[in-house]
């Protein structure tokens, strides 16, 4: 297990609606198996590349026992009936031995093109690049047209797969904007 992620929380404005983003801890493994849970079967699938209903307990550990450096996970959150719900999710996994990782996000179907997915991709570059990382990817199914749109407006650009009917590899230099 590798260090305790850095303590992160923001708390920006979207449609009018406070969202806070913050380092997922293990104490969020309710929020992120509801988070999953409610997912769309079309939302899930485009995160997971597979039918996936729920997460397993250990997937559930894995996603909140974040294994910094090698891993960050920052999730966006809304307050609700005097509880936190969970509206979104990015993580970073580090490629083994190397200063490259795979990223992932994935926002509520009612929060959808609203920014989220941008605010949290933004946030976990930066943490990346603190965390000595240098490069990104994001291996994303070619229907899933708004991670396509959103990668590519972050300067992500095609690293394969634009042909491949099962996935397109987008990548960027962490130290860009």
């Amino acid at each position: 297990m590798g260090m305790r992620p850095p303590e992160f929380r923001e708390v920006v404005d979207l449609g009018g609606e406070p969202v806070t983003i913050r380092a997922m801890q293990p104490a969020d493994r309710a929020i992120e198996d509801a988070f999953v849970r409610n997912l769309s079967p079309g939302s899930r699938h485009l995160r997971f590349h597979a039918a996936l209903k729920q997460l397993t307990p250990d997937m559930l550990d894995r996603f909140t026992n974040v294994d910094y450096p090698n891993e960050m996970a920052l999730i966006a959150t809304v307050a609700e009936g005097g509880t936190e719900r969970e509206i979104g999710v990015a993580r970073y996994v580090r490629t083994p031995r190397s200063d490259r990782a795979e990223v992932a996000v994935v926002a509520a179907d009612d929060w959808q093109g609203q920014g989220v997915g941008t605010r949290l991709l933004v946030r976990l570059r930066d943490i990346a690049r603190s965390a000595g990382l240098k490069h990104l990817e994001a291996v994303v199914l070619p229907q899933n047209q708004p991670m396509l749109t959103l990668a590519r407006r972050l300067g992500f650009t095609t690293v394969s797969g634009e042909y491949d009917s099962h996935a397109v590899t987008l990548g960027k230099e962490v130290d860009g904007e």
